[in-house]
Formats: structure tokens, C-alpha cells, sequence
């Protein structure tokens, strides 16, 4: 079960942070989460995870300069776009790993981390596979609900 804590950010707040830093983050789908990202940066070696919303769905009783939009987020992070640009080319090298979450979702994961974050995403979907038949074609959909899951493991086995 994950216990992770989704920060709010300020559009200020968003605009300083160094894509270097940034270790996990989501894109957007056609169903599931096609409200905005969820990213995870590294802050003083602790990871920190923000959630920005409204990018189909804004609240129209906030200010819209103040939020943080799609085009924000993708000058912000342009290797994380890149990578989501490029999702589908197998031969694409970048500063993330992709893996496809199904309906358009994906989630991006720092090549630097990949190699410690991969056990723990592997057992959690091992474990919430065994009910499907089909594991290969659910496997995607699994990600979705879990990443975080296998984040929250990694960072209680790391004792961060």
C-alpha cells in the first residue's frame, strides 16, 4: 500500500526546479490520469512528490495565471517530453527510462534510478498480476495503480 504524500506546488516554485532532479514523472493519457503529472524530485537526498492538476479539468474559481499548465510543464522538463515524444522508438536513448501505463498514460523513470526502482516495481505487479489471465495485457494497466506503491517500497528499503 503506498503512503506517499503529494505536495502542492506554486507556479514560482515549479519554475526552479532543475530537471537534473527530477527522478520519476507521469504523463498524461486519454483515460486513467489525463489531468496533469505526478513527479518526484530528489531534495536533499529525500524524494519529494508533487502533484500538479486542472490541465483538462481546471478549477475555475483559481487564478490561471497561477497554474501550472502542460506547456509549463513540458519547457520545464524537455527531456521528460522528449522521452514522451519519442515513447515509441525503441532506439531512443534519454535521461529516462519510459514505461507505458496503457490509454496514453506513462510514467518516466530516471535512467539513474531505473536500476533500483525495477525490483520493486517488478514485485508489486507480480503480486497484483496473479488475478489477471491475460498478465502480459494487464501488465500496463497494473503500473498505473502501482508505481507509487513500488516507489513508497523502494524508499522504506532505502530507509530515506
Amino acid at each position: 500500500m503506498n503512503n506517499l504524500v503529494h505536495n502542492f506546488i506554486s507556479k514560482e516554485d515549479f519554475c526552479k526546479i532543475e530537471e537534473e532532479d527530477v527522478l520519476f514523472i507521469t504523463n498524461p493519457g486519454r483515460m486513467g490520469d489525463e489531468d496533469g503529472t505526478t513527479f518526484v524530485v530528489n531534495k536533499d537526498g529525500k524524494y519529494v512528490i508533487y502533484r500538479v492538476d486542472g490541465w483538462m479539468y481546471p478549477n475555475k474559481d483559481i487564478n490561471r495565471s497561477e497554474c501550472i499548465t502542460l506547456d509549463d510543464a513540458s519547457k520545464q522538463f524537455p527531456e521528460w517530453y522528449e522521452t514522451w515524444k519519442c515513447s515509441n522508438d525503441i532506439n531512443y536513448k534519454g535521461k529516462y527510462k519510459y514505461l507505458y501505463m496503457g490509454f496514453g498514460n506513462g510514467l518516466c523513470v530516471d535512467n539513474s534510478i531505473y536500476g533500483k526502482y525495477k525490483p520493486y516495481l517488478e514485485e508489486v505487479l507480480e503480486k497484483n498480476l496473479q488475478q489477471y489471465d491475460d498478465k502480459e495485457g494487464m501488465k500496463y494497466a497494473v503500473i498505473f495503480s502501482v508505481w507509487e506503491e513500488a516507489l513508497s517500497n523502494m524508499i522504506k528499503g532505502e530507509k530515506v
